[in-house]
């Protein structure tokens, strides 16, 4: 988290997205990036560097075409999508797995048009253990269509999917980009996040990509209301969405 400072109010700038190292986690299937040294200043008098990742690995987005035929790449998104409001939803009282209609219950009735709707289920810290592929919330069948019936512009998790790891069929995935959506995984520090801010997802500008890395940056007046790690869990006021 770092503060910036101008004309107008101080905001925390909050990095919710991983580092890319040749370490790094990745789903089961997806091959290791290769983060090579070309040159360096030593040695050559400048540096320069390699990178070679799948696309759709660490923190990323997918864009419709990642599933749909014919579905909008990346750099046909309005980028009005991916610099808007972000909802965060805390579900970190919730066991791991999908979320239904029926957990969202008040909260859903805040969710704007437009907003990145963000499911914070604190998994983030198990990044790097065998735990992080079983222990985040995302919403069910019925939950994300509710939600895209609202006009959201996408969802987003501290996980690694819009599905369970082992799944075949992809089901949330499907509904999510055949809607038009896109889905952000794989974040960070959401429990840093108040209910509602602005946030700036920046993937690459690569012609016809149907995902790829993003830089997820969220930006928080410093009047805001207390980020929801900082909370007692239960109840609406704890878990809910600010008006």
């Amino acid at each position: 988290m770092q503060r910036a400072s101008g004309g107008g109010a101080a905001m925390r700038v909050v990095d919710c997205s991983h580092h890319y190292d040749n370490a790094m986690p990745l789903m089961e299937g997806i091959a290791p990036p290769e983060l090579t040294e070309l040159a360096t200043v030593e040695r050559d008098g400048y540096a320069m560097s390699r990178y070679a990742f799948t696309n759709h690995s660490g923190t990323h987005i997918d864009a419709p075409a990642h599933q749909v035929e014919g579905g909008a790449t990346l750099d046909e998104i309005p980028l009005t999508r991916l610099v808007t409001d972000a909802v965060v939803l805390d579900v970190r009282s919730h066991a791991p797995g999908p979320v239904g209609l029926e957990d969202l219950h008040e909260r859903i009735a805040d969710v704007r048009p437009n907003d990145l709707v963000l499911f914070c289920s604190g998994n983030d810290r198990n990044w790097g253990t065998a735990a992080y592929w079983e222990e985040w919330c995302y919403p069910d069948a019925e939950a994300s269509r509710a939600l895209i019936d609202r006009g959201v512009s996408g969802v987003g998790f501290d996980g690694p999917s819009a599905d369970p790891v082992d799944s075949v069929t992809y089901e949330l995935h499907r509904i999510w980009l055949s809607a038009g959506r896109v889905i952000l995984e794989n974040l960070c520090s959401l429990t840093e996040l108040p209910s509602r801010c602005r946030i700036v997802c920046a993937p690459l500008k690569v012609r016809n990509a149907n995902g790829g890395p993003v830089r997820a940056l969220a930006l928080v007046d410093e009047g805001d209301a207390e980020a929801i790690g900082g909370r007692a869990l239960g109840g609406s006021s704890a878990a809910g969405v600010a008006p």
